[in-house]
């Protein structure tokens, strides 16, 4: 249970994130940084569900007076995710970069 409380807690920022910076250039506060791509931003968008010191902090105060057998299984739920979070925003954003042509003498 506690992957997939990770998981949704990661999709949350994902969707946030990419939410958030669409609104803004519809609204035209912002625009995406010169040679940006959208693939670009969802990488970005990707690592921002590592963040995973405040759902250590919420899974230790909800079972903080229960059962501490399921504390262990939030915080390496957690971890797990922030990995995942990482790896797929790696992955992202190594396809997304524009590949450097080759150098010839």
């Amino acid at each position: 249970m506690s992957n997939f409380i990770k998981l949704e807690s990661a999709s949350g920022y994902l969707l946030i994130a990419a939410t958030v910076l669409a609104l803004a250039r519809l609204l035209r506060i912002a625009t995406l940084p010169s040679g940006a791509t959208w693939a670009q931003v969802y990488g970005v968008a990707l690592l921002c569900g590592i963040g995973f010191t405040m759902s250590l902090f919420i899974g230790s105060l909800a079972f903080e007076l229960g059962d501490f057998n399921v504390l262990s299984g939030v915080k390496m739920g957690v971890l797990i995710g922030s990995v995942l979070s990482a790896i797929a925003g790696l992955l992202v954003l190594h396809l997304a970069l524009p590949k450097a042509e080759s150098i010839r003498p």
